[in-house]
């Protein structure tokens, strides 16, 4: 079974909410896109990466969240337009969880602007889907909005509903993959700061270490990794970075994870595929770069 993971999409527009900008995020954001961010995410980008993925032809596609910069409708339509190929080609088994862009304020956030614009978005606490008869994919929502930060936030509801998922799949003898915006282990050259960190990683760790799913895979931060941690030894940690990002690191620039998953849960030809700004993808195997990291 093909599997590609991608995610950190961020379409942008510059428009104004002036309903919100009481709200922090709706001028400190935009003025950061204006100085930064948008050198940083050229709108081209966005096609091309949606168009290599379905040339990919995979079995199942795993979007780890952030379609939108700010959760503007606008930016909701654009994302909704660029992944209907891919919906057409692939149905339920493209499986997409919102970021914590897609939430950017309490208010898009009580209003369901995602949900609205991007129905078929798994945006509940856990979801399920079954791939076959031996492999199911869960996804796991810990995305919610703050006041300028950008972290997630694990709920006690999240948890109790996830070990009920793991208890439930493990009964039924399945392999599991889960999938999920935030990471709760990073390299420690690539240290998680306390305004982009999930609450609670640490608490989500030990639910994954019993529940042993043979995969997590997320996105947030914008660098492709492969990982194992004491945490966590039964599972792989995949980071997909940025599927539209211009840099001029490898690992960095824009691109996304490939594999051909396993029954068994073991994960084989592992690639990273790596945008080189005009129309080629580069194709890199991540198996030599796999590392063990120790628990905390």
């Amino acid at each position: 079974m093909k599997i590609i993971h991608f995610g950190d999409l961020h379409v942008w527009r510059f428009t104004p909410v002036w309903s919100e900008l009481y709200y922090p995020k709706r001028w400190l954001g935009p003025l950061n896109l204006l100085l930064h961010r948008s050198k940083h995410f050229p709108p081209a980008y966005r096609k091309a990466a949606l168009d290599a993925i379905v040339k990919e032809k995979p079995d199942v596609a795993v979007f780890t969240g952030d379609f939108s910069s700010f959760s503007l409708t606008s930016e909701f339509q654009e994302a909704n337009d660029l992944f209907a190929p891919l919906r057409e080609l692939l149905g339920d088994r493209l499986f997409a969880l919102p970021g914590n862009h897609d939430c950017y304020t309490p208010k898009a956030y009580r209003n369901q602007v995602m949900e609205k614009m991007l129905p078929w978005v798994h945006s509940e606490a856990v979801s399920r889907l079954d791939l076959n008869e031996k492999v199911s994919l869960v996804g796991v929502n810990h995305s919610v909005p703050f006041l300028i930060s950008s972290n997630g936030r694990v709920s006690p509801e999240s948890q109790t509903q996830l070990k009920a998922t793991f208890e439930q799949l493990k009964a039924e003898g399945r392999t599991v993959l889960l999938a999920g915006h935030y990471p709760y282990v990073s390299p420690p050259e690539f240290p998680e700061g306390k305004d982009h960190k999930l609450l609670g990683d640490q608490e989500f760790a030990e639910v994954v270490k019993q529940g042993a799913p043979a995969v997590y895979m997320h996105g947030h931060q914008h660098i492709r990794w492969a990982l194992r941690s004491a945490l966590t030894p039964d599972t792989l940690c995949l980071n997909c970075g940025s599927v539209a990002m211009k840099h001029e690191r490898a690992d960095k620039q824009a691109g996304f994870l490939s594999w051909s998953q396993q029954d068994d849960g073991t994960v084989d030809n592992l690639t990273a595929h790596t945008f080189n700004g005009k129309n080629d993808w580069a194709k890199t195997p991540l198996s030599a770069s796999l590392r063990e990291l120790p628990g905390e």
